[in-house]
């Protein structure tokens, strides 16, 4: 009787075990359920400028003018007191080779072209008088000639101990120290206008087809901003050129813009910044005319259509509660920048302008500002 009781209430006590380790089980899964993901996604503003009317392209600052700076000639430094970000002037001083030898050399060369101008004079006082013959007159005058352009080779070589600015700008890098022995063509330094800046960008063949060189300035009024600083003010840019040849893996163009730096903006070459481009006039001009008054022109990738009903939504972003609702729009013709938006939305919405597909009804995200639109 006792070893039986002894059974039922081992019994009791691994079903009550087991019964709280399903419930445990169960709570652990509830808890995971309620415990909803928030997702980062990027919103478009209906009507919102910045989307439709305007593109921000990463950029990067150049100098203008740039060059390596090298001797003609190989000898001794022995002077180079400059520092790396230095200003200079255009016809400054930058560096100095031993020019001993180049003086001496010029000396006997000032000396041989005096001594062969003297004897040309002579014979030519001579040939008038008859009294030597024209081909001894010719040698004289040869003589004379080859004298003076070695003449003028020794001041090119005395010359070229000398490396001055070719123009304004700063010192970017010294490569060399005094009292080395400097090669023909090594580079000593260089050295970077300062007068103008160049800014790059890439820009995809949809849009590059579009840009038309001699109304880029007036129509799409390219501005620059500077994203290491706190400020968001902008400085004029003035178009330059574009590249013909498209970069390897991206199918993008290089243009350049030109722009000289306002008082006080210190900026460096190989610096970020973002460049800004008015794109009205490329946005109407994109519109058909029967639907010259879209609501909008959205990125395939904010449209997708239902498997349920086969209606075509976005997403509406509620800024109220965070979430997400589908709106059912009318798709007008599909154009480089998007797809015109027809009815079904109103100005002032905001809709998830990327990976609409992985988006669910009620769904919680987190805005996040829109960025390089490239």
């Amino acid at each position: 009787m006792i070893s039986t009781n002894l059974r039922l209430l081992a019994m009791l006590s691994g079903t009550i075990l087991i019964s709280s380790l399903l419930t445990g089980c169960d709570s652990a899964v509830s808890a995971e359920a309620l415990t909803t993901t928030v997702r980062p996604v990027k919103l478009i503003t209906i009507g919102d400028s910045a989307f439709q009317k305007s593109r921000i392209f990463p950029a990067e600052l150049a100098a203008n003018q740039q060059a390596d700076l090298a001797f003609r000639i190989s000898g001794e430094l022995v002077k180079l007191g400059l520092f790396e970000g230095q200003k200079v002037k255009k016809g400054q001083l930058l560096a100095q080779l031993d020019d001993r030898d180049a003086k001496n050399n010029l000396l006997n060369a000032e000396a041989n072209y005096d001594l062969a101008e003297l004897d040309y004079q002579r014979k030519e006082q001579l040939l008038n008088r008859k009294l030597i013959s024209k081909a001894e007159f010719d040698r004289a005058k040869a003589n004379l000639k080859s004298t003076k352009s070695a003449l003028n080779a020794a001041q090119d070589q005395l010359k070229y101990t000398r490396l001055t600015a070719p123009f304004s700008g700063i010192v970017a890098k010294v490569e060399s120290d005094n009292y080395q022995m400097i090669q023909a063509s090594q580079v000593v330094l260089s050295l970077q206008g300062n007068q103008l800046m160049d800014v790059t960008i890439q820009v995809p063949e949809s849009l590059i087809i579009s840009l038309e060189e001699n109304k880029l300035d007036l129509e799409y009024q390219p501005r620059i901003r500077f994203s290491h600083g706190l400020s968001k003010q902008t400085y004029a840019v003035n178009y330059k050129e574009r590249s013909s040849k498209v970069s390897q893996g991206t199918q993008t163009y290089a243009v350049t813009f030109s722009f000289k730096p306002a008082p006080g903006l210190d900026v460096l070459p190989g610096m970020s910044a973002e460049l800004l481009l008015d794109m009205s006039s490329n946005y109407r001009s994109q519109l058909s005319a029967e639907h010259a008054n879209s609501i909008a022109v959205l990125p395939q990738s904010a449209i997708v259509k239902s498997d349920i009903d086969g209606m075509t939504n976005v997403w509406r972003f509620n800024p109220a509660n965070n979430q997400v609702e589908p709106v059912n729009v009318t798709l007008g013709q599909v154009r480089t920048n998007g797809i015109e938006v027809l009815s079904g939305l109103n100005k002032g919405d905001q809709v998830v302008a990327v990976g609409a597909f992985a988006i669910k009804p009620g769904m919680e995200v987190k805005p996040l500002r829109w960025e390089r639109g490239v």
